[in-house]
């Protein structure tokens, strides 16, 4: 950029484009949070998309910024920017930048968007990143005359306008989608799914066929001819994980031993890309604790209530203690025993099921007593292949979504790019 400036624009720098703030917090006796004195932000914490939101006060602050002051985080992390709405207090996490020369607070925010991936590199230090008064100073800003900026400024705002439109709708396209989805589940669990056939035996005959007895509840909700309820014990043995021993530790490499955990656990499977793998004396340990392609998985603390299916390259991995499995399914297919867990009508189970402490958990004997639907072995298969049909077209415009929610990040990179060399 240095060498592309149109003709009338200058390079300057943030020392004399503006008057520059350096943050220093104040004595801890001197903040709170009954909104006594002036609002006071620390760092990057209170940020929000444009303006900080405060959560503590200050009655003696050493560092004030105005209303208009651009605020740039400048300890860990380094380049965050908002704009202060009032008179605040504003502590070394934070400087406030302060225009001069008439140039719109608006062309000095997006400048510093648009670099503010360059500040890592200049930033010092290795638990907190941070930097200097004097690097922010001199940070080099390009000026046109000041109509150019403000017709930059305008330019930039009408282009984002649109952007932020398109992202806006796809935003209720994901909202829309993830309805969807919920929809799905439901109307498999309500057997609206696919067409029942009179010809498959019924789910109760193949219940007592095991030994088994459908619920009887006057409460529970009516089901297509040939369904019945069961207790999700009825049909399978609930079984925890287990963590690793004292002492152990995970291995530094890759092994034959998988370690899976409740963050590994998504979209009804487990991603590979960060699994942690077992050291062989740390497996042979827990080596009973192990989790087949033929069970459900479930999580029971931190996140709770993931369900889904082991991919067939990870079968007898070991389980985490933060999650469960469902073993030994009888009259139920894990497939179809997973979508009903992930069903509207189990989550809502599973959510009144857990126990509110300071580290909520689903108990084991919870997982067995909640309620679900089945409907005859040969329909189940049915309504596992419409879901998956279903689950896959999401997939697809969920994918769409994505790469234009990233393509419009790019676009407002480009246009920013473009802003600053004089090209927009």
């Amino acid at each position: 950029m240095r060498d592309q400036l149109p003709e009338g624009w200058v390079w300057s720098n943030l020392g004399e484009a503006c008057q520059v703030i350096l943050g220093q917090s104040p004595d801890s006796d001197t903040y709170n949070t009954e909104q006594n004195g002036l609002p006071f932000y620390q760092g990057k914490a209170e940020f929000g998309k444009l303006y900080p939101t405060p959560i503590k006060w200050c009655t003696s602050p050493r560092k004030i910024a105005e209303a208009g002051d651009v605020l740039i985080s400048v300890r860990a992390p380094v380049g965050p920017t908002n704009l202060c709405q009032e008179t605040s207090c504003i502590g070394r996490g934070l400087a406030a930048l302060r225009p001069k020369s008439g140039m719109p607070t608006s062309y000095l925010l997006y400048y510093l968007r648009f670099i503010e991936n360059e500040w890592d590199s200049k930033a010092t230090g290795t638990t907190f990143k941070a930097i200097t008064g004097d690097v922010l100073r001199d940070q080099e800003i390009p000026l046109p005359p000041l109509p150019e900026q403000e017709r930059i400024v305008a330019k930039i705002e009408a282009l984002f306008s649109q952007l932020d439109a398109g992202v806006a709708a796809l935003r209720r396209i994901q909202a829309a989608l993830k309805r969807y989805k919920a929809s799905v589940l439901k109307a498999a669990c309500e057997g609206r799914l696919v067409a029942q056939d009179p010809a498959d035996e019924p789910a109760e005959a193949l219940l007592r066929r095991l030994g088994k007895a459908p619920l009887v509840d006057d409460d529970l909700p009516a089901l297509p001819e040939g369904w019945c309820w069961v207790r999700v014990g009825d049909v399978g043995k609930v079984k925890g994980g287990k963590r690793l021993p004292a002492g152990h530790d995970y291995s530094d490499e890759m092994t034959a031993f998988p370690y899976i955990r409740v963050v590994d656990f998504q979209e009804l499977s487990v991603r590979s890309n960060e699994l942690k793998y077992l050291k062989p004396e740390t497996q042979a340990a827990i080596r009973q604790y192990t989790i087949s392609k033929d069970d459900v998985y479930i999580s029971i603390a931190g996140s709770i209530g993931k369900v889904g299916l082991i991919p067939e390259h990870l079968d007898k991995a070991n389980l985490t203690e933060n999650a469960a499995k469902i073993t030994e399914l009888q009259a139920i297919g894990n497939k179809f025993l997973a979508y009903i867990l992930a069903s509207p009508i189990s989550q809502e189970q599973i959510s009144e099921s857990t126990i509110s402490t300071t580290q909520p958990k689903l108990a084991l004997f919870r997982i067995e007593k909640i309620q679900i639907p089945i409907p005859p072995l040969p329909e189940q298969q049915r309504i596992v292949a419409e879901i998956e049909r279903c689950l896959s077209v999401i997939a697809e415009v969920e994918a769409v979504v994505a790469a234009l929610l990233a393509r419009s990040a790019r676009l407002r990179q480009a246009i920013l790019k473009q802003a600053f060399s004089g090209q927009l």
